[in-house]
């Protein structure tokens, strides 16, 4: 199971890789590009931390040293930049390269770190913060915590439901599900196994996330085997065929025909067993992978076996004990053994079947394989029956009973503790959901209250201002009117004035005329002078009259003025593979993968899985490159090659 989450990540890497932003759409770099950039000391820091991050997943596959070597620069600048996003994400990339080593404890220490730069509140960092809860929750299942695994799972679940609904959401909720169903399934909890494989199909099928629909096929597929309900299982076989071949996963394809076969088997339809199951022998050989081909061959030899060919079988059996010879694989051993005593038994030598069991049982690795020694177990419990020796088949029936009932209440206790986790966590989720409604509910309340007195205080101010601009205003009209009762005051005062003179002046002439009028004519002629030119005089005093009124009136003219407001708004190589090529030239194509692989530190199952073939036909290519090492006895093969 481990083996199969390690590839399906590195999957991810090279299928769904990450842009240089979430605002861009632009085509991923490769890894010379990547290179080159980094380099270029115009890059933005944003830029320069996702080029880091990117380069640092190429090496994953790669180079160790590497890879944590880019996530550390990118991570040291995503620190200096006090970018928690980038932070998170590089600390989860660290995470996800532990696992990968199998260091699964500091994986979640590095998720903890993760944690510490994560905002809850903010949706941008809603996908980083759930997948951190998803590689704890991977961590937490490799090291057989189910119920520590469950919680996390459902941890990264709420906050993916958080999230935008888009695609890559979606596809990594269905992922989620189909996890959460494997542990379910482990813990003998098949309805809810069932209904969350479901929810996975529901969301995959939809955005073609064909990768996870055949990753839900495939589970279905050994759900329905299980149940012995080899139809659907061999339904589901077909479907999960159709989906890897789109994704060109070529490898899975195989190993559902290995799976077909077995249902074959199951069905007695061992002709078409044999065929379904020819074409990966042909593979194997061809690529000599000695692990694989002692499971193809045992295979074989099952199917003959139950068809009553027992030398074809025995045949077969041969052929797996040779390969066997070079596997470090302690279940060959057991495996050969076990079916060794059913050609025995075949061929009516119960004896001989009793004494392989027997040998199987006292071997130092069987307590390692409980079912398998429970098996084992069984089968001689029911030998010893058909032999009529009642006290051996008594004895080896307490014990068949024993380890039932361990392995049951170990499965009882497990699922019991998944069980509790879940409903925990339901409790925990309602809980905090009904205070996140009550908060939301306030923030409202709030967010009302705030805006009704912030209209209550522009009301307010409105009203004051027309208060204010009403009262200056009608100080200014009452200014104005005061000015112009001053000024029609003074103009009667001016008239009055002119009058009071002419009326004085006349009088004048009148008695300067009667004291005078004793004078002659020409004293008259000279009173009508005097008096033309008091005419003009008073044609004078109108002047003044009239300029003292144009006076006034082009002072208002000018008091009068017109005042405009505007206003104003304004407001981020490895060179290991040439070495070891040149150094050892005896060394095979898939030798030197191998090889390259352990570098990296993966292990047996790691290996199979990318590869193609079973963890032993790794243990066997581990025996080869010993050999063509030269490596002593005793030397570790992982010390020597690091060494290179």
């Amino acid at each position: 199971m481990k083996a199969n989450h390690i590839f399906l990540m590195l999957f991810c890497f090279t299928l769904v890789p990450n842009v240089f932003s979430q605002e861009e759409a632009s085509t991923y770099p490769t890894k010379k590009e990547l290179l080159e950039l980094i380099k270029n000391q115009n890059t933005s820091s944003k830029d320069q931390i996702n080029n880091l991050r990117m380069l640092g997943q190429y090496y994953m596959g790669e180079s160790s040293d590497s890879a944590a070597y880019y996530f550390n620069q990118g991570l040291a600048l995503s620190k200096k930049e006090k970018d928690s996003f980038n932070a998170m994400k590089l600390y989860n990339r660290m995470a996800l390269l532990q696992i990968y080593y199998e260091n699964d404890p500091v994986a979640i220490q590095y998720t903890d770190s993760a944690f510490s730069f994560a905002n809850r509140e903010n949706q941008k960092h809603y996908a980083s913060i759930a997948y951190s809860y998803q590689i704890q929750a991977r961590a937490n299942y490799y090291q057989e915590l189910n119920d520590l695994a469950l919680e996390k799972y459902l941890e990264a679940n709420k906050y993916l439901l958080k999230d935008i609904q888009d695609k890559v959401t979606k596809t990594y909720l269905a992922e989620n599900y189909t996890e959460l169903a494997s542990i379910c399934l482990a813990t003998d909890n098949k309805r809810t196994a069932l209904a969350y494989i479901n929810k996975s199909l529901k969301l995959s099928k939809p955005i073609e996330a064909w990768w996870e629909v055949g990753e839900a096929y495939e589970f279905l597929t050994s759900y329905y085997f299980e149940e012995e309900d080899y139809g659907r299982a061999t339904i589901y076989v077909d479907s999960t065929k159709a989906m890897y071949t789109k994704v060109d996963y070529q490898e899975g394809v195989l190993a559902m025909d290995k799976q077909l076969s077995d249902i074959y088997l199951k069905e007695k339809k061992y002709k078409l067993a044999l065929q379904t199951f020819k074409p990966t022998l042909e593979e194997d050989k061809k690529q000599n992978l000695a692990y694989a081909l002692v499971e193809d061959y045992l295979f074989f030899s099952k199917v003959n076996t139950e068809k009553g060919n027992t030398n074809s079988a025995e045949k077969y059996l041969d052929s797996a004990k040779i390969y066997a010879q070079e596997s470090e694989n302690i279940l060959h051993p057991i495996n050969i053994g076990r079916q060794q005593a059913a050609l025995f038994k075949a061929k009516n030598n119960s004896n001989a079947a009793i004494n392989e069991l027997t040998k199987i049982l006292k071997s130092a690795g069987i307590k390692d394989y409980v079912e398998s020694e429970k098996e084992i177990t069984k089968e001689l419990f029911e030998l010893y029956e058909s032999t009529n020796n009642s006290r051996a088949s008594l004895m080896y029936y307490k014990r068949y009973n024993t380890l039932k009932d361990s392995l049951i209440n170990a499965l009882a206790d497990n699922k019991f503790s998944v069980l509790q986790s879940e409903f925990n966590f339901n409790e925990l989720n309602s809980k905090l959901e009904s205070q996140q409604v009550q908060i939301n509910f306030s923030k409202a309340e709030q967010e009302r209250l705030k805006q009704r007195n912030l209209l209550v205080l522009i009301m307010g101010s409105l009203i004051l201002t027309f208060f204010i601009f009403t009262y200056f205003r009608q100080k200014k009209l009452s200014k104005i009117k005061r000015e112009n009762l001053l000024a029609k005051q003074e103009i009667l005062n001016v008239e009055q004035k002119a009058l009071d003179d002419i009326v004085a002046f006349k009088n004048k002439q009148i008695t300067d005329f009667a004291i005078h009028i004793s004078e002659k004519n020409d004293l008259l002629d000279k009173i009508k002078t005097r008096l033309k030119g008091i005419k003009v005089i008073n044609d004078s005093h109108k002047g003044i009259v009239q300029d003292t009124i144009h006076f006034i009136n082009s002072d208002m003219d000018q008091n009068r003025e017109k005042i405009e407001l505007y206003q104003h708004v304004s407001e981020t190589n490895d060179s290991f593979r040439a070495k070891i090529e040149q150094s050892y030239t005896n060394l095979n194509g898939k030798e030197k993968k191998v090889a390259t692989m352990l570098r990296l530190g993966q292990t047996s199952k790691q290996i199979a899985l990318q590869l193609g073939i079973s963890s032993a036909s790794v243990d066997n290519y581990r025996y080869n490159l010993r050999k063509k090492l030269g490596i002593p006895k005793g030397e570790s093969l992982k010390k020597f090659i690091n060494s290179i």
